[in-house]
């Protein structure tokens, strides 16, 4: 018997349907993408904005540091978890830290995942901490900046309700290898400033939610906020990188 082939109408008809399934099983795995980090960022920003109040009862309300070194080990406490003095030594993305001696080890649960924002949404990424990407930032300027100055009461914000604490972020590099001018990429945040320049020269809150950020308030409420579009960072634009306010702005901040 000879084997009957497909004619040219069916070999088109089954194209398109195979177009059609591919379109929408794409769609239907990045709602998905969309869903699952949406939910791993409001974990995260929950349970740090829980952990948060906590320690502020705890601490005379009195924020904790952005960061502290140990002069005489070498160790840096970070608001996120303590690396030492030998794992400062890596490189980034091979560097380690314990989230458990951290100010806010003691209050914050190890339900605190890592956010698949970073690995699923098409852009370069670069990672700081091997064990990082939860993706969140500490707003810098209630703690008197990055080397952690004078840390404010929680009574002294103007009006809790309207200043972050936390905040989805990430930043993007083309300054340090293996980013590049020509092939900048995204990084793990842990601050949100005013940016008056030096550290804070670049923007670094991400709008990733439907070009939404996920915050935390002072008086313990969550929310979303919108980018200030005249800061977009235009180096990777559909990163979706920007500030809430203008340069040098505090609003949403202090």
């Amino acid at each position: 018997m000879k084997a009957k082939g497909f004619t040219l109408i069916e070999l088109v008809a089954v194209i398109v349907i195979v177009f059609v399934l591919a379109i929408v099983t794409a769609g239907a795995g990045w709602k998905v993408y969309e869903t699952t980090s949406l939910a791993v960022s409001a974990n995260n920003i929950r349970q740090l904005a829980a952990g948060g109040m906590s320690y502020l009862a705890d601490n005379n309300f009195v924020y904790w540091p952005y960061m502290r070194k140990n002069p005489s080990t070498g160790d840096v406490s970070w608001w996120f978890g303590l690396e030492s003095a030998a794992s400062s030594k890596s490189a980034e993305g091979s560097r380690e830290f314990d989230p458990a001696q951290g100010p806010l080890g003691g209050y914050v649960p190890k339900s605190i995942r890592p956010d698949p924002s970073f690995s699923l949404q098409g852009q370069a990424f670069k990672p700081k901490f091997r064990n990082g990407y939860i993706g969140i930032a500490y707003n810098v300027v209630i703690v008197g900046g990055y080397q952690s100055g004078e840390c404010l009461n929680q009574w002294q914000l103007s009006d809790p309700s309207k200043v972050v604490v936390f905040a989805t972020s990430a930043q993007i590099n083309d300054f340090q290898s293996p980013a590049s001018r020509s092939q900048p990429m995204l990084e793990e945040y842990y601050a949100v400033d005013e940016g008056k320049g030096g550290q804070s020269k670049y923007p670094n809150i991400h709008f990733r939610h439907n070009g939404k950020a996920m915050v935390s308030f002072a008086s313990g409420n969550a929310g979303f906020l919108e980018m200030d579009e005249t800061t977009r960072d235009k180096r990777m634009p559909k990163a979706n990188v920007g500030r809430f306010a203008p340069a040098g702005s505090t609003l949403y901040l202090k």
